[in-house]
């Protein structure tokens, strides 16, 4: 398995590295340029939700995103987690999503929400063809 890891504190500012890292890495491993376009939309909304809700905009220090991507043979395993509130038990809404779950849904093969004990880790599936 081909991967890498980044964790950075939970800041819409820094979109911008997580966005950068992705793109680097899946130029690196020669990703034509229409999955990765899609992939980091995908990054970019999953990354947003992440700070937005998990985290509710809160500006301390020790808060985290962590975003997982691998790659093995021809799909993409793209995980972005948070360490936040989580999900209430009576609500649905992360289940349901806004739009931009919804797009994420359309541009992946597979999607997953894992609820854990602190937070919450989305992990999607790309098919991909390498080489441009």
């Amino acid at each position: 398995m081909n991967g890498i890891s980044l964790t950075v504190p939970s800041s819409l500012r820094l979109l911008s590295l997580i966005r950068s890292t992705v793109r680097n890495f899946l130029e690196i491993e020669n990703i034509k340029e229409k999955f990765i376009f899609q992939l980091l939309s995908v990054v970019d909304e999953l990354s947003t939700n992440a700070i937005e809700h998990g985290y509710k905009y809160s500006l301390e220090k020790d808060l985290l995103v962590k975003v997982r991507v691998n790659i093995e043979e021809n799909q993409i395993e793209l995980e972005v987690e948070d360490f936040g509130e989580g999900i209430q038990e009576n609500s649905n809404s992360k289940e349901e999503g806004g739009m931009g779950l919804h797009i994420v849904r359309g541009m992946v093969d597979k999607f997953e929400i894992i609820k854990k004990e602190k937070g919450l880790a989305i992990k999607v599936y790309k098919k991909i063809e390498e080489g441009n």
